[in-house]
C-alpha cells in the first residue's frame, strides 16, 4: 500500500512508514470494532433487503455500533447472597457504574436510570447490573441497554455453601474477575465471525518460571514466543544501526527503554506475530518501560503476573546455573550469585511501580501463584484465560 506524499520530504519519510501503514489500518479497524460493525450491518441488510440500502445503513449503523461502544453485564446472584457487599466492592475496584437491582423494577425506573446516566455523562460508560435472578427484568433492561453478557454466580463458582460466597475474601476475586471480563470484552467483544489475536505479556521475579510458562503457552495456543533478551542479543551481534545506537545508549545509560521498545516493536510487527499472536517476556522491567510498551502499535492485551516466593526463585536460578554450566569454580559461582542478587534487587525496586503502571493500561491482569510445579501453574493460566 502506497501513501501519497505532498513533497519530497514526506516521500522520504514514507520509505519507512509505508511498511507499517497497512498494519496501522488493521489495528485501527480492530480498535474501533469496524469488522464487527460492518459484518452485523451486512447481516441486517441480508435479512431486511431494503429498497434503499444507503438510507437503511445510515439509519441503522449507529444502532449496530452501540453494541460495541460500551459493555453492559448482568450478574445474577444466588439467593441469600450478599449482593450489596458485592456491589460495594465492585464500586471500589471498577471504573464504571454499578447498579444494584431491587424489586420492584418498572419501565419508568429503567428509563429514569438511563436519563440519570446521560445527565452525569455516563451514557457511554460500561454498566454492571447486580441482583437476584427474580430482581433483574432482562427484557426491560434490554429495551434501554444492550446486554453483552450474563453471568450466573451460582454456576460460575464451585463453592457449594452459598454463605461462604458472602465473605469479603471470596467476593473480592469475583469483583476482580468481573473487572477483567469488562476489559476482555472491550478488547474482544465475543463476535462469532471475527478472529481475535492473542497478545500476552508474562512478568515475574527472576526465577519465577516465566520463560518456561511462555514456551508452554506458546506451544499450547500456537503463539509466537518473543524474548526481549534474545532480541537485544541478536541486535548487538548484527552490525547495523540498532547495534550502534543500543551500545551508545547502554554506555551512557540513556534512552535504553525507548531503544528496546523499538526493537521489540520491530519483532511484533513481523507477519508471523501479526497473524498468529505472541507471548512476550523480559520486557517491561520498569514503569518507563511500561509506558513505552503501550505506546507501540501492538501492545499486549493480557498480562500474566507470576507471584513466586523470592527464596524459591533464588533456589531455582542457582540450580539452573549448576545444572547447565560446567564445573564452576568458587570465583565464577560467586560472580553468578552476585549477578542474580543484582537482578533480584532490581526487581524488588521496580516491581511495585511496574504493577501500578500496568493497572493504568487497558489490559487484563491475571494473577497466578507461581509457587506450584510448572504443570499446575500452566493449568491455572489456561483456566483463568478461559474464564474471562
Amino acid at each position: 500500500m502506497e501513501v501519497l506524499a505532498a513533497n519530497s520530504f514526506l516521500r522520504d519519510v514514507n520509505i519507512f512508514h509505508t511498511v507499517y501503514f497497512p498494519t496501522e489500518v488493521m489495528l485501527y479497524f480492530e480498535q474501533h470494532y469496524i469488522f464487527e460493525i460492518v459484518f452485523d450491518l451486512m447481516v441486517l441488510l441480508d435479512l431486511k433487503r431494503p429498497e434503499d440500502a444507503y438510507e437503511f445503513m445510515v439509519n441503522n449503523i449507529e444502532k449496530v455500533a452501540d453494541k460495541y461502544r460500551k459493555t453492559n453485564i448482568v450478574v445474577e446472584c444466588p439467593q441469600n447472597f450478599d449482593k450489596e457487599k458485592l456491589a460495594m466492592i465492585c464500586s471500589r475496584t471498577h471504573d464504571c457504574p454499578i447498579i444494584s437491582m431491587k424489586n420492584p423494577v418498572s419501565k419508568k425506573r429503567i428509563e429514569k436510570l438511563s436519563h440519570q446516566l446521560k445527565r452525569f455523562g455516563l451514557d457511554r460508560a460500561n454498566v454492571v447490573f447486580i441482583g437476584n435472578q427474580n430482581d433483574i427484568p432482562q427484557k426491560l433492561i434490554a429495551k434501554k441497554f444492550h446486554i453483552n453478557r450474563k453471568i450466573d454466580l451460582s454456576r460460575n463458582n464451585n463453592c457449594t455453601d452459598i454463605t461462604q460466597l458472602s465473605h469479603t475474601r471470596t467476593i473480592l476475586p469475583i469483583a476482580i474477575n468481573l473487572k477483567n471480563t469488562l476489559k476482555q470484552m472491550s478488547l474482544h467483544p465475543d463476535h462469532e465471525q471475527v478472529k481475535y489475536i492473542e497478545r500476552i505479556l508474562i512478568i515475574g521475579r527472576p526465577g519465577s518460571g516465566k520463560h518456561r510458562q511462555a514456551r508452554m503457552l506458546a506451544n499450547r495456543l500456537d503463539l509466537i514466543l518473543v524474548s526481549a533478551t534474545d532480541l537485544i542479543n541478536t541486535a548487538r551481534c548484527n552490525n547495523n544501526l540498532f547495534r550502534k545506537t543500543l551500545e551508545i545508549g547502554l554506555e551512557d545509560n540513556v534512552h535504553t527503554s525507548e531503544l528496546i521498545a523499538t526493537i521489540v516493536q520491530k519483532r511484533l510487527l513481523e507477519p508471523d506475530c501479526l497473524q498468529f499472536g505472541w507471548v512476550l517476556v523480559d520486557f517491561p522491567n520498569t514503569a518507563n518501560d511500561v509506558d513505552n510498551l503501550y505506546h507501540l502499535l501492538v501492545p499486549p492485551k493480557k498480562v500474566i503476573h507470576l507471584h513466586t516466593n523470592s527464596r524459591l526463585c533464588w533456589k531455582r536460578k542457582l540450580n539452573h546455573i549448576k545444572k547447565n554450566g560446567t564445573k564452576l569454580g568458587n570465583d565464577e559461582l560467586r560472580l553468578n550469585e552476585s549477578i542474580l542478587q543484582a537482578e533480584s534487587d532490581f526487581y524488588d525496586v521496580h516491581h511495585t511501580t511496574v504493577e501500578a503502571a500496568l493497572e493504568r493500561q487497558n489490559c487484563v491482569m491475571l494473577d497466578i501463584n507461581g509457587n506450584k510445579c510448572a504443570e499446575e501453574v500452566h493449568g491455572d493460566i489456561l483456566t483463568k484465560l478461559l474464564k474471562i
